[in-house]
Parts: C-alpha cells; structure tokens; sequence
C-alpha cells in the first residue's frame, strides 16, 4: 500500500494542477494592468491606451493603465518583470526600454528574452523630425546649414536616452556632419511640451506622439524616417528623399508579462490582442496617429525581439552613442 504521505502528497498536487488550469482557463476573473513605462501622451502610452480599451472588451475585464516611468522605460519594465507570472500584469514593450536600452545602458537588470513572456505585437510606427513653427530653419536642408554654422549651439529634445529618437539625432549628426545638442526628457509628452512652448527649438519624436500636434500646426515637421511619405503627412518629405538613405527607423510596441506566464493564459491574451487588431474601428485609430497594427503571435513577436535586439546593437556600435 501506499504510504499516506506521499499519497496526501500526490492528491495535493493533482489538485493544485487541476486548480491551476481551471485558473488559466477562467483567465480573468479580475482586472488586468497594464503598465506603460513612460510618461502620459507619448507613443508608447498613446498606442497603450488605444489597445486597453479594445482588449478589455475582448477579455471582458477592465484593463487598467499605470503609467511607470524612468530610465528611458527600464523602471517599469523591470517592476513587470518581477510581478507575479500570473497574467495579471502586463506592460507595453517597445523599442526603447526591449529594443535599444539593452545594448546602451549597462546596469539595466532584465533579459528581454529571458525575463519576460511576450505576448504579441501591438503596432510599429516612424520618427520624424519636428520644430517649433517660429524656429528659423524652414526645411532640414536650412537647419543642417544652420547647425554647421553654430556648432553645438542647435539643441534638439527626444523621449530619452535610447530611445530610437535619440538615435535618430545621431544618425543624422553623423550622416550631415553636423554637431547637435541632445536634450533628453523623461518622455515624449514632457519633451513636446518643450518644444510646443518655444523652449526648445527641434525634436526628434514617434509620429504617434507628434502626429496630433502637428496637424494642429502647434509644431512643423520637416521629415520623417520612413521608406515613403506618410499618408497622413503627404507634405512632409522622408529622410530618403532628401539625401539620408540611411535614417530609416521602424520602430514597435507590444505586450509583454514577466517570464513564466502559465500557456494557457498567453494564449488568451494572444487571442484577445489580435482580435482588437483585427477590428477596423481599431486599426483606424492606430493609423490616425501613424501605427500600422500589426499581428503577431507569441513565438514569431519573440522571434522578432531577437532579430531586433542584434539590428540595434549594430546601429548603436556603427553611431557611436553612448549613455549620457
């Protein structure tokens, strides 16, 4: 016969098994959060809110949004990282914070492939360069000639370090030859706010994120980082066009948990987010502000993080930036 022990002992965990699929299957019973690790009004939050909306209807729970900044997104990454792996928890990864950080700074404390359970992609999106509408320099040809002539003195604000903002400014720099005062901010919203009152001049920022403000006319765009001329700016022309081939930026966010997330669970999100995607209300207002959704299921967007971890690294070493 069986000793009692281990019989009480196997009767306990069958029933913790069962517990735990029948939590999975009923996954969720409760609201969900979901943390952006940057300031209100950037990209990242932004393309976070759009999406909470959408995926609560299809989970049918709240998802409730905390916005968690610094360190370029690295402090509220890695507070998701090490929250319960229950699917409880989420944040929206991006390039920054599990694209370009990893390869910049040294004392960020996750593995973006190792720490974090991915669920799938949200959307990708561009860069452009904007200005105050008052600044002097009318086009990038009259600004690049201005920053030649008072080096150093042009300044020009981003989202942060890391940020693929920032290395987009230094792309250019070294693509024109031209010395360029970095200013960060602890995100896009504060750095717009800068710009929009004339305390800065230019600033490289997500189309996501600027998109609003300039077709407000609060801020001018002289070009854009992508392949062709956006269908929402068809005024504004691209990098490409006007001599830098190189300064072509493709840049994404997703939802990501901490590592260990039961399948079951990540299925339901997985399921849930590219339901939301696949909604043409969704997708309308993803493109309004200049993200193409974009589905992805979990192994082909972690596929994907590791493609891109290694193209990053190479544009860091090949810019030259270093963690200011």
């Amino acid at each position: 016969m069986m000793p009692i022990t281990r019989r009480l002992a196997l009767s306990l965990a069958g029933s913790a098994a069962l517990c735990g699929t029948a939590t999975a299957q009923d996954f969720p019973i409760k609201p969900v959060k979901l943390v952006v690790p940057f300031p209100a009004g950037g990209s990242t939050d932004v393309a976070g809110r759009i999406i909470a909306a959408k995926l609560g209807e299809r989970l049918g729970q709240q998802i409730v949004v905390e916005n968690k900044p610094g360190a370029s997104g690295a402090v509220g990454s890695d507070a998701v990282a090490r929250t319960p792996a229950d699917g409880y928890t989420l944040v929206v990864s991006n390039v920054g914070s599990q694209g370009i950080g990893p390869s910049l700074f040294q004392n960020i404390t996750y593995d973006v492939m190792r720490d974090f359970t991915h669920v799938g992609m949200i959307g990708t999106f561009t860069n452009m360069l904007v200005v105050h509408p008052q600044f002097e320099a009318r086009t990038l040809a009259e600004l690049v000639a201005l920053a030649k002539k008072s080096p150093g003195k042009v300044q020009f604000a981003t989202s942060g370090n890391a940020s693929s903002n920032h290395l987009l400014g230094e792309m250019l720099k070294l693509a024109a030859g031209i010395d360029l005062l970095h200013v960060p901010y602890r995100g896009s919203g504060p750095a717009l706010n800068a710009v929009i009152a004339n305390q800065i001049p230019t600033m490289f920022d997500a189309v996501p994120s600027a998109a609003a403000h300039v077709a407000a006319g609060s801020l001018r765009a002289l070009a854009v980082a992508s392949p062709e001329r956006l269908p929402q700016f068809p005024d504004v022309p691209t990098f490409r066009e006007l001599g830098y081939g190189d300064l072509v930026i493709r840049n994404w966010v997703g939802i990501s948990g901490p590592a260990g997330i039961p399948a079951p669970v990540v299925a339901r999100l997985s399921t849930a987010l590219a339901e939301a995607l696949s909604q043409p209300d969704t997708r309308k207002r993803l493109n309004d502000v200049g993200l193409d959704a974009t589905v992805m299921t979990p192994e082909a967007f972690a596929d994907f993080l590791r493609k891109d971890l290694v193209m990053w690294k190479t544009v860091v070493e090949q810019a030259k930036v270093k963690a200011e």
